[in-house]
């Protein structure tokens, strides 16, 4: 038997040879060797850890998908799809630029004795970034109009900030982060739940993903809303200015202010403190910037805070000076004088001093002065008496102002006057009477007449 089988072993082998050769032929003529493309395999990653757990997040580039050619007898890779394949990448195998390789396989093993795969997609390349988290201040954008006679006022928000878990690339396109109010048609306080919205520079919103955490995605919004009132502004000061100075006035480039509050309708006005107005010494005007929003009463805000805050206060002063005018006795009348005596001035004129402003020297009229001298008190002969006038406002006397008036009795006078005349008709009378003799009494009328005569 053995030597059976050792017999022309060398003829035997080429026969097995030629008997191999035979069915390949048969066989690629029956069923022939062929080459077919498959696409949009998935590509199923592995080992995210590798990255999730380093508190990063990543995004496929490229290399999501695979196609492969696949070559193999066609009977069986006519009848593959790319449910047949199974491809992977191990992101454990991450090189430093972020590229993890692919590995394509037959998800059934009977395939890889007969077919073979030539890989087209052998990488898939990541985007990988750093999670990072960053809190934001709320902000409230009103829109709508609010009511006349109404603005809004204290506003606040529960929670107030947000804090974003998120890509660096998402943190970085954050420029704002607001809830949107519409304020039309309140009167009253009122609150709202309103949804957290996050805006890029230009205005544009952005989608919060899967990647993206926040600390809460709604707030909620209270607001007061204040009565509007327009009140005067009041000003003092404080101090005194040097000597020949005098403080015209105290002026203000505003004159009164709108504010608002919840006890508006109790406030008539808005007194500044004399303090904040020095005017101690002062030889020029004295202009002082002052923060109105920081004087006003508790409870109470300006309406327009960006041009009523701050307002200019001038206190005027001017230099005094001293001008002499000379007063006509005939612009002086006399008051009181008994009707027994009879008084005239002893001077033209009067003179005196008036210092004030220029401006009120200027407007000052001499016949407003109502001069007058008050004579109860007046004696026979020379007196001294004070000038009685109403000076202006705004001027002032430099001293008071006497006049000399000379003061005679009306019955001294008259008792003079007689005597005189009783002195003349004697003389008459002893002149004319030898002439006359056969009438005495005709000296009477001429004494008279010389009487009359005088």
């Amino acid at each position: 038997m053995k030597k059976t089988l050792t017999n022309n072993i060398a003829l035997k082998l080429i026969s097995l040879f030629f008997a191999a050769i035979f069915w390949i032929v048969v066989v690629n003529v029956d069923d022939p060797e062929v080459t077919r493309s498959i696409s949009g395999i998935p590509v199923v990653v592995l080992d995210e850890g590798v990255i999730t757990n380093q508190n990063q997040v990543y995004e496929i580039a490229s290399g999501d998908m695979v196609t492969i050619n696949v070559t193999g007898p066609r009977s069986q890779v006519d009848k593959m799809t790319r449910d047949d394949f199974l491809a992977e990448a191990p992101f454990s195998e991450k090189s430093n630029v972020d590229a993890v390789p692919i590995y394509v396989s037959f998800r059934n093993s009977k395939y890889e004795k007969s077919c073979e795969i030539n890989q087209k997609t052998r990488t898939m390349k990541l985007q990988v970034e750093n999670i990072v988290s960053k809190s934001y201040e709320i902000n409230i954008n009103k829109t709508g109009n609010e009511m006349a006679g109404y603005m809004i006022g204290k506003e606040s928000l529960s929670p107030s900030t947000v804090t974003v878990t998120a890509p660096e690339s998402v943190i970085d396109i954050i420029s704002k982060v607001q809830v949107n109010l519409d304020v039309s048609g309140h009167t009253d306080s009122f609150s709202e739940e309103l949804t957290i919205m996050y805006y890029t520079e230009t205005g544009s919103v952005i989608a919060m993903d899967d990647h993206v955490n926040v600390s809460a995605k709604t707030t909620n919004v209270s607001v007061q809303m204040y009565s509007i009132k327009e009140v005067p502004l009041k000003f003092g000061s404080t101090g005194t200015v040097a000597d020949g100075y005098e403080l015209v006035e105290i002026t203000s480039n505003k004159q009164t202010v709108k504010i608002a509050g919840t006890a508006v309708n109790q406030i008539d006005s808005i007194e500044l403190p004399d303090e904040l107005i020095n005017i101690s010494g002062a030889t020029q005007d004295v202009v002082v910037n002052i923060d109105v929003a920081a004087q006003l009463p508790s409870g109470t805000t300006l309406v327009d805070e960006e041009n009523d805050s701050v307002v200019t206060v001038t206190a005027k002063i001017e230099q005094l000076v001293r001008h002499t005018y000379n007063l006509p006795i005939s612009e002086i009348d006399m008051h009181n004088l008994s009707e027994e005596l009879k008084a005239e001035f002893m001077e033209q004129s009067i003179s005196f001093r008036l210092t004030g402003r220029q401006s009120v020297h200027d407007a000052f009229n001499m016949g407003d002065l109502n001069a007058y001298v008050d004579l109860r008190n007046a004696r026979v002969g020379t007196n001294e008496v004070i000038v009685r006038m109403t000076v202006p406002e705004g001027l002032k006397l430099s001293s008071e102002v006497r006049a000399n008036v000379q003061v005679t009795s009306l019955q001294a006078e008259t008792t003079s006057i007689q005597e005189t005349t009783t002195e003349q008709q004697t003389e008459t009378t002893e002149t004319t009477a030898p002439l006359n003799e056969t009438k005495d009494d005709n000296s009477e009328p001429e004494g008279e007449s010389l009487k009359n005569e005088e």
